[in-house]
This record gives C-alpha cells, sequence and structure tokens, in this order.
C-alpha cells in the first residue's frame, strides 16, 4: 500500500456501492445516545410544518339528531427546519492509511473491508462525535463568521428556551405557567430533595398525560443526585428491581417516568423536561446523508 499516494475517488464511490452493509449511520454512533430518543423524519429539504392536535369533546347523549359537534380538537402548527451542513476532510493518505492498518491489525480482512470503506466510515465516526456535543445547544446563526457546527442549526434546548416564559399572563410562548406546561421550582436541587421534586414535578401533570410513558431528560450531573437521593431513602422492596436497579424510571411513577441521562447537557445544568417520544423530532434530508461521505476532487469540493 503506497501510503503517499493522493486517494482515489473512483475506488471510494467503488468500494462505498459494493460494501453497503459495512457502512455505519451517524445515528448509530456517539450521537445515538441522544438521537435515540428523538423521533426522526427523513426526507425534508427545508422545513415541515407538523399539527400537533390537543383533543377535543365529540361525544354526547343521543337524541336521535345529529348535531354536528366542532369542538373536535384543534390543530396547532410547529415547523421541523433543516439547515445544510458539511463535513470536510483533507486528503492526507498517509495519516488515514496508517491508522487503518492499525485497526487491520487488529482482526479486519482488507480483502472484505477495504480502506476506501475505513475511511467512509472513519469520518462518519468523527462526524457523529461532534454532532453529539454541538446537538443540545447548538443555536444557529446567519452570520457567514460563525461556521461551527453549534451555529448549524437550533438544538433542543435552544428551541425550549426560546418558546419557555414564566410570566403568568404570558400567552405570547407556547411553554408557559397559563399553559400549564411549564413547572417552576424556586429551589435548587440537591441529594436531599430531587426525587420528592421530581415526584410533585410528574404529580402535578393533567392526568391525559400522566397515563402516557413519558421521559424525563436531565443532566448527568442531575442524573448522578438522582442516584444519592435513591441511595438515601433505602431499598424498595417491590417485587422487580427495575426502579432500583440502573435508576431508570423515577420512583413511585409505576415506571411511567423514564429517567434519561442526556450526555450533550451543559455541565452542571438544572434544565430538566418531561414529554413523549413522539413530542420530539429530528429532520434530515437523505438516508445516504446519513451513512456516506460524497468525494470530490481536490480544488473543487463544493456543490450545492
Amino acid at each position: 500500500m503506497d501510503l503517499t499516494s493522493p486517494i482515489d475517488i473512483t475506488k471510494v464511490i467503488e468500494a462505498v456501492r459494493a460494501h453497503q452493509d459495512l457502512l455505519v449511520t451517524l445515528d448509530a454512533l456517539s450521537a445515538k445516545d441522544i438521537l435515540q430518543h428523538f423521533t426522526p423524519i427523513p426526507g425534508i429539504k427545508d422545513s415541515l410544518t407538523l399539527g400537533r392536535t390537543t383533543l377535543g369533546k365529540i361525544s354526547h347523549k343521543y337524541t336521535g339528531q345529529f348535531l354536528g359537534q366542532i369542538a373536535s380538537g384543534k390543530i396547532k402548527p410547529r415547523t421541523l427546519k433543516v439547515y445544510p451542513c458539511v463535513m470536510e476532510m483533507s486528503d492526507e493518505p498517509e495519516r488515514y492509511r496508517r491508522s487503518y492498518i492499525t485497526e487491520v491489525k487488529g482482526g479486519l480482512d482488507p480483502n472484505s473491508h477495504p480502506f476506501e470503506v475505513w475511511l467512509n466510515n472513519y469520518g462518519i465516526k468523527c462526524a457523529s462525535a461532534e454532532l453529539h456535543d454541538a446537538i443540545m445547544c447548538a443555536k444557529y446563526d446567519d452570520d457567514e463568521d460563525k461556521t461551527s457546527l453549534e451555529d448549524s442549526f437550533d438544538g433542543p434546548l435552544t428551541i425550549i428556551d426560546a418558546d419557555r416564559s414564566t410570566d403568568a399572563d404570558d400567552t405570547t410562548h407556547e411553554i408557559n405557567i397559563a399553559n400549564g406546561n411549564l413547572y417552576v421550582e424556586s429551589s435548587t436541587y440537591t441529594a436531599a430533595n430531587i426525587g420528592d421534586k421530581l415526584l410533585a414535578w410528574w404529580r402535578s401533570l393533567p392526568q391525559t398525560l400522566r397515563r402516557q410513558n413519558i421521559k424525563l431528560h436531565m443532566s448527568v450531573d442531575m442524573g448522578d443526585l438522582y442516584d444519592d437521593w435513591l441511595d438515601a431513602q433505602g431499598t424498595l422492596v417491590t417485587g422487580s428491581d427495575a426502579e432500583t436497579s440502573g435508576q431508570k424510571y423515577l420512583r413511585n411513577t409505576n415506571k411511567k417516568v423514564e429517567i434519561v441521562r442526556l450526555t450533550g447537557m451543559p455541565s452542571g445544568s438544572e434544565f430538566m423536561w418531561m414529554t413523549i417520544k413522539e413530542n420530539q423530532f429530528y429532520g434530515y434530508d437523505k438516508e445516504s446523508d446519513m451513512s456516506q461521505i460524497v468525494p470530490f476532487n481536490n480544488g473543487n469540493p463544493y456543490r450545492r
């Protein structure tokens, strides 16, 4: 193997086509730790308007007349917008191929796992790790000088923060006290109170939401606080270790609240939210965008 010759783009394309089963995807590596808790929507070129329907009342006593009730609910449109991002890898064959040789020595068969496929997967692995670190707190900035991944799209925390207001009389924000979908905790969470406060929060939810399986998202630090609180409560004997082993569910919620520790949250963040998975989406254009790198000739690497 010539470590100094340029990477043959034609061979990269041919190898990727021939070994599709060996390609990894962005959402199957580091970014999976976060994206697995969201609902993916492919095929979005620019944006997609989602309609969230709130239940109304359509049933009543039968009197022999059709009344044509129109209180069946209302649609609250939400827009899921995607932004184009690009990943770039310089043509440094020696560095890449030495890494490839090292991995092959660990057991990979170079005949069934060509260097070109390894290079593609290496790039996807790097991109997935970068996405993991940026996805929660990213904030889109149209300034041409802002070119980092963190400036390329709006992450969940940015979207929630922009739509949240603690003003009890506010009607301009979707997330507020008046709508009943904002829980304001004035005191600081500690290992002595976090479990009780989270339980009180869940019990304050509407019954229609409490019947569903909810995900409680929190930072790893908050998860550690909850683990410490749970340890201080002593052993809970329920016939099942699901609420004590691994601390997967919020105690005393009958496994209705799954605790999700998101590694991409800001360190020390106390921000948490409860919702269902079907209420959280991420979008992308083509399936191939998640698993393939499109190579270009040197000197002209860009295309629309």
